[in-house]
């Protein structure tokens, strides 16, 4: 597998709600299980026993994700964890990752909330990274899974800054890898391979985007088709959560890493985002 193409999938599932309104996680895992063998796949918007996300037997979205994809280890980042209905149930909203590839290491970012020049908008979710270091050909690939504020472009701008230099310190560990220490504070598994994946919310025409491409990122749909406009990955079926049409918000984004192919579902409608397959050279 070391030396075959890498395959990712992300996908903001919308907590397994269809654009016709149903919400069935077993769909999502159906489809997911169609794609052929995935190696990585970074899913956002997992809701775990919230009531309007329960349908029937599926109150806990993660576990079953789990359990559909047990040749997968999971890494789950939760935003939020509050208490449940029962003492042994909480409600949590995040992301997960499964990978077919050897777990190195892995760990959940807090991404940072209102910013200092924020607007003040008081419809705010919490976000958070979830990120994991695979082992994949020569080097390990640090995958960070993510899906960044909506409401405010402030708070978002503040999460593009933090991931970017989550990648910055690595790059700066690899330098000083002479200066490693032992137990709890090595750094054992150092690489400068960084992806970035999930629902960013930000417009392909946006300052965002020009900021993200200006700190040495690689989009990886413009690195493939660089004359070709992104392809749309939401507003496609659900005109009303996004009156302005189809459009990009769902992105692969790359630092020392090559692209062979990235590939957009723009005919499902099983969430208000389309799903996304890139694939890498080992």
């Amino acid at each position: 597998m070391m030396n075959q193409p890498i395959r990712i999938l992300s996908w903001n599932i919308q907590s397994g709600r269809g654009c016709d309104g149903v919400i069935d996680i077993q769909r999502i895992s159906d489809y997911l299980k169609q794609q052929g063998e995935l190696d990585v796949i970074c899913l956002q918007e997992i809701a775990r026993y919230f009531p309007e996300y329960t349908a029937a037997g599926q109150r806990d979205q993660l576990q079953a994700l789990i359990e559909a994809f047990p040749d997968h280890t999971p890494v789950w980042g939760a935003a939020l964890s509050w208490p449940g209905e029962t003492e042994d149930t909480r409600r949590e909203f995040g992301n997960l990752t499964l990978t077919r590839l050897p777990l190195l290491d892995s760990r959940v970012h807090v991404l940072p909330g209102i910013a200092a020049d924020s607007v003040g908008n008081e419809l705010r979710t919490p976000r958070c990274a979830v990120e994991t270091l695979l082992e994949c050909g020569g080097a390990p690939l640090r995958i960070l899974n993510t899906h960044l504020a909506f409401h405010d472009r402030a708070e978002r701008m503040g999460q593009l800054d933090y991931l970017n230099r989550v990648h910055q310190v690595a790059r700066i560990e690899q330098e000083r890898q002479s200066a490693r220490a032992a137990g709890i504070f090595a750094a054992p598994f150092i690489t400068g391979r960084t992806l970035i994946c999930g629902d960013l919310n930000l417009d392909s025409r946006s300052d965002h985007y020009g900021w993200i491409s200006e700190q040495g990122w690689r989009d990886a749909w413009r690195s493939l088709s660089p004359e070709s406009d992104h392809a749309p990955t939401c507003g496609i079926f659900d005109s009303a959560q996004w009156p302005e049409g189809p459009h990009c918000r769902d992105y692969f984004w790359l630092q020392n890493v090559d692209a062979l192919d990235l590939y957009v579902d723009t005919a499902t409608d099983l969430s208000d985002h389309q799903p996304l397959i890139l694939t890498l050279e080992p």
